[in-house]
């Protein structure tokens, strides 16, 4: 019986522990330091006119740009996204368009061929896509 209070009384104490560590528990009149906060180290420029200006699609080779950009991406892999880091939306001439170069053509051109080989196997397509 002793044994089973004592470690009940441990389980309390680390859990007490945990949560102030985490900060749900404050004694009462306990001051607050503010953990440190991050700040940007620069501003998005913004064109007049366009307030946001990314691919509309988050995943493969199918790229547009536009103002509709996706807040947020799954973090999922799909065929083709290798290929995106070789493509950009730029803004510079006061619209917002997809801008390539023959790195994003090539590679594109390299996944189209890996997934023409690889038919319905995904995997055989993604591990082609790999050297690419």
């Amino acid at each position: 019986m002793k044994s089973q209070t004592l470690v009940s009384l441990i389980c309390f104490i680390l859990l007490a522990a945990a949560l102030v560590a985490a900060g749900c528990m404050q004694s009462p009149g306990g001051k607050v330091t503010p953990g440190p906060t991050s700040l940007p180290t620069s501003s998005p420029v913004e064109t007049p006119g366009l307030s946001t200006c990314g691919f509309t699609s988050c995943h493969g080779l199918d790229l547009a740009c536009g103002p509709d950009a996706p807040q947020m991406c799954t973090m999922e892999y799909r065929i083709g996204d290798k290929c995106r880091q070789h493509a950009s939306c730029d803004t510079s001439g006061g619209s917002c368009t997809l801008v390539t170069g023959p790195k994003f053509i090539a590679c594109r051109s390299c996944v189209e061929k890996c997934q023409i080989a690889a038919g319905p196997d995904n995997l055989a397509a993604l591990s082609c896509e790999e050297k690419c």
